[in-house]
């Protein structure tokens, strides 16, 4: 059975340090982040011939990081409480692109954040 996945990206720039990193709080320092959202449905839209409108989940993902740029993390919820780490950014970004962004026959199939252009975090919902 033939499948489509849709990508976006979008980039935020953000300060944060990771508490009990090796022990102790790492300085604080600041990254460019890329932000990845890749989307898949199995059919394309009878009259456009598309999965998804690129411009309504560009939108969705360009709300959901607005709250996190031009930001210090560790002072930004949920970020307050828990580590503002590659891999939980990339969890948050995943669970509130599924909460504010819905498409019937569309499902959400990963979030990529990325700390530079070599490392970056890959959450699967």
């Amino acid at each position: 059975m033939s499948r489509f996945q849709v990508i976006v990206e979008e980039g935020f720039s953000s300060a944060h340090a990771l508490r009990h990193y090796h022990g102790q709080t790492e300085p604080l320092h600041g990254h460019n982040y890329k932000v990845q959202v890749i989307v898949e449905g199995k059919r394309l839209q009878k009259k456009v011939k598309y999965v998804t409108d690129f411009i309504g989940l560009q939108k969705a993902l360009r709300a959901v990081i607005k709250p996190l740029d031009y930001v210090n993390l560790n002072e930004t919820p949920p970020f307050k409480k828990e580590n503002p780490s590659a891999e939980n950014l990339a969890q948050y970004i995943g669970q509130e692109m599924k909460r504010q962004w819905r498409e019937r026959g569309v499902k959400l199939v990963s979030v990529t954040v990325w700390e530079t252009a070599e490392t970056a975090a890959r959450y699967f919902p």
